[in-house]
């Protein structure tokens, strides 16, 4: 591919991931406004919460397969269409059930979205640079989310939480008719055009590609890391701001924990992508899991001191949005070329279906009485099941 192609396809993915976690971050910024307005309790809230990833598993499961079949530009376009038209939609929620419904419509979209942006990047990418540089795109995730609560905090200018969802509405609907005209298309993949329907060589079963040729054994590993690690960081991405109150905190002290938290992920994700594709990859693996722990196991203990808390949700954004940064990159890397998506959407399904449980436990925790202190601690034995899967995984072999 050219390098005015390779450069063009970096930015349409880059930009795929801003929107993808701009929204990500969004019900979770929007969550008081939304319980004030509709009188919702914290276990009505985990189950909102749960719909968009619920809505991400199902579209991840099937949109790589999908692209694999018909062409990653063209499933990638329909998706962002998809999500941004619903995301539109949830600004326009009367009640819980069509706010919920929305944003599981939402989810669809972005599920089919993920794989494809994450495959294109990472076949766009040098394969010497393939880890840092694809981690370094996903970082524009976690500043989306950054976004997402920059524009919660304008809400002394008498905007409501619905305005969230005007913007993260109406910028993936504007990149879906850009990418359907200058988005160059991916190459290298077997049949016909990598946008239209294959011919030549059938494509490979779902199974064989998930578990055949020895990869039973990488494709359970990326599956335990993603659920695990999504499982915490959908759990702190859509209740940071209600922890950090039910701590003490103000809400404008809240909303500036969650946007340090995004910032601090993207802004680290670079460095520890690099140690984890050097020699030291296992030693990296073993600190992020054990700095997610410690960070996660200070915050509770800083008391109402801001700046100290502040720097516990900035390590805790360090390690847990970099785990999941650096799965995302890795993640392609252990399926050939023409399965791609297919094999890294099953793994960011599993990633989503953590995602889902994740939010779930902390809306059950609270409602039943326990604390924010409690609700953090209980994360960690979560943390060191997929630490241990990730740390597992650096024994796989790799087909890319």
């Amino acid at each position: 591919m050219p390098r005015a192609q390779v450069s063009l396809t970096l930015v349409f993915c880059t930009l795929a991931a801003l929107f993808e976690g701009f929204d990500n971050q969004s019900m979770g910024v929007a969550g008081p406004g939304v319980a004030r307005e509709f009188g919702l309790q914290p276990g009505q809230m985990g189950l909102i919460f749960s719909a968009a990833t619920l809505g991400l598993f199902l579209g991840a499961a099937f949109g790589g397969r999908i692209a694999d079949r018909f062409g990653r530009r063209g499933t990638l376009t329909a998706s962002l269409l998809l999500f941004g038209a619903f995301s539109l939609l949830t600004s326009m929620a009367i009640g819980p059930r069509t706010l919920t419904a929305a944003r599981l419509l939402t989810g669809l979209g972005l599920g089919g979205a993920v794989p494809n942006f994450i495959a294109l990047s990472s076949e766009a990418a040098p394969p010497h640079r393939r880890v840092p540089l694809v981690a370094t795109i996903m970082a524009a995730m976690p500043l989306g989310g950054a976004i997402t609560g920059l524009i919660a905090l304008t809400d002394s200018w008498g905007w409501s939480w619905r305005t969230i969802f005007y913007f993260g509405g109406t910028g993936p609907i504007l990149l879906s008719l850009l990418a359907s005209r200058f988005l160059p298309a991916s190459t290298g993949l077997r049949g016909s055009s990598p946008d239209g329907p294959r011919g030549g060589e059938p494509l490979e079963g779902v199974l064989s590609v998930l578990f055949g040729s020895n990869r039973a054994r990488s494709t359970a590993l990326l599956w335990v890391s993603f659920f695990f690690t999504q499982l915490v960081l959908l759990l702190m991405l859509n209740w940071l701001p209600s922890l950090m109150l039910g701590l003490g905190f103000t809400r404008t002290q809240a909303s500036w924990a969650s946007v340090w938290f995004n910032i601090s992920g993207a802004l680290a994700s670079n460095v520890l992508s690099r140690l984890h594709a050097s020699r030291l990859q296992r030693a990296a693996v073993v600190a992020i899991y054990f700095g997610i722990a410690c960070a996660l196991g200070a915050l509770p203990r800083v008391g109402v001191t801001f700046p100290l808390a502040a720097l516990a949700c900035g390590l805790a954004g360090v390690f847990i949005i970099g785990a999941q940064l650096i799965l995302f990159a890795l993640a392609p890397l252990y399926y050939a070329q023409p399965v791609r998506a297919t094999g890294t959407g099953a793994a960011v399904a599993m990633g989503r279906l953590g995602s889902v449980v994740g939010p779930s436990i902390a809306g059950a925790l609270l409602a039943s009485g326990s604390s924010s202190a409690s609700v953090l601690l209980a994360i960690l034995p979560f943390v060191a099941i997929g630490g241990g899967a990730a740390l597992a995984l650096t024994w796989c072999r790799r087909e890319a």
